[in-house]
């Protein structure tokens, strides 16, 4: 028995297409892999870690210079990433650290340290948050001052050091001894002082400046949106300094200032020619309204008319108001009359000194730091019997439990 087979028509004809068409792919896959391979020729590994503390750092950029190949360093700071050739140069960069370019060469495995970059990282702020952000990405205004700037010369107030240091804050110092100053940021009089995330709501007489390691205001109810209604008006972040070390371990600050105030720098002229009276004549005498003050009563005079323009200051014998009084007649002697109230202003001020002296020893390592620092600050007014002494210890201690977690304690005592 004969049995024939039936196949469709063109079945033949589809299934060379499909053969052909597979061979195509096939070689333009092979010759795909090969560009690759071709292109990285090996493949080079690494890791990244911070000069500060041999850290590994996390999201790393790494890139081939002058092409798009590159990868990111994971977690524990490792990556790799595939090369053509030792000429190659590749791009490590990171928010915070110096860009650095590296040369392959022969080398396959790279140990890449990284260091602060610290104009990099002036540019970046704690917002009210609690969060640090690039300044250039923040929504609202926001100034930041470091406080080295501000004790170059210094003031016993450390509010009073940002005059003229922040756009749109007015700092108003004030003249009394331990008067707060005045701040008024964009028209607002009721501001925040928060210090190390804490608001303050004692005067700022008990911060040292030397303490202080930078100032950020932030401007309007946006930047200080943590603190609620008592931050609307805008807010005064201060952070103080840490324990920090040098080669040997430790540090010590020693700092010390002297500053005079030498009152006003023009005192208004008056005349010191003629003394106190009228027409001539001095009436505050024995008899104010009669002949001894060189008039009648009905001229209508007395004694509170206090012009001056009495008799010229010659030396000549005059009973006056301070004059001692005769026991035999109880009238006045006459004194001379000469200018007893010249420059009174002038004499009576006082050159002002304001001095500060202050000592700070820190230390750290890995997990804890710790600073102290003491600082003695006097003042003398310009007015005589006006002083103020004030003494400022500190403490700050720091201990980092894990990469993620930190304690900090800050113990400030302030003597006025």
């Amino acid at each position: 028995m004969n049995i024939t087979l039936l196949r469709p028509r063109g079945f033949h004809t589809a299934s060379v297409l499909l053969l052909m068409l597979g061979l195509l792919l096939a070689a333009s896959f092979a010759k795909g892999q090969g560009t690759v391979t071709g292109v990285n020729s090996r493949i080079m590994k690494g890791k990244i870690v911070s000069s500060a503390d041999q850290s590994p750092l996390p999201g790393v950029n790494i890139i081939v210079k002058g092409t798009s190949n590159g990868t990111v360093s994971d977690s524990d700071g490792a990556f790799q990433l595939g090369v053509s050739g030792p000429d190659d140069i590749i791009v490590v960069s990171f928010v915070g650290f110096t860009t650095q370019e590296i040369t392959i060469g022969d080398k396959t495995n790279f140990e890449i340290i990284l260091a602060p970059d610290v104009k990099q990282l002036s540019e970046v702020v704690v917002t009210a948050l609690g969060i640090e952000k690039d300044a250039a990405t923040l929504g609202y205004s926001q100034q930041k001052v470091l406080g080295s700037d501000l004790i170059k010369a210094r003031e016993p107030n450390a509010m009073n050091a940002l005059v003229g240091k922040v756009a749109g804050l007015t700092v108003g110092a004030s003249s009394e001894l331990l008067g707060a100053p005045q701040l008024v940021l964009r028209g607002e009089t009721s501001l925040l002082i928060v210090v190390d995330g804490v608001p303050v709501v004692s005067d700022t007489w008990n911060i040292s400046p030397d303490d202080i390691e930078n100032y950020t205001v932030l401007k309007g109810p946006n930047a200080a949106a943590l603190y609620g209604s008592r931050g609307r008006n805008g807010a005064i972040l201060i952070t103080t300094k840490k324990g920090s070390r040098d080669k040997r371990g430790f540090s010590i600050d020693v700092n010390s200032s002297t500053m005079f105030d030498k009152t006003f720098l023009t005192i208004p002229k008056v005349q010191s020619d003629y003394g106190p009276g009228e027409y001539n004549s001095y009436k505050f005498g024995n008899d104010p309204f009669g002949q001894d003050a060189g008039f009648t009563t009905n001229k209508g005079f007395n004694q509170n008319d206090y012009d001056v323009w009495g008799p010229k200051f010659n030396g000549q014998l005059i009973s006056q108001y301070d004059s001692p009084i005769d026991p035999a007649t109880g009238l006045r002697t006459s004194t001379p009359w000469v200018a007893r109230g010249k420059n009174n202003l002038q004499n009576f001020l006082q050159t002002g000194i304001l001095t500060t002296n202050n000592i700070a020893l820190s230390s750290s390592n890995e997990k804890s730091d710790i600073r102290v620092s003491f600082t003695q600050s006097y003042q003398q007014g310009i007015v005589p019997n006006t002083k103020l002494n004030i003494s400022n210890f500190n403490i700050s201690l720091g201990y980092n439990l894990s990469p993620k977690l930190r304690i900090e304690s800050n113990l400030n005592y302030n003597r006025q």
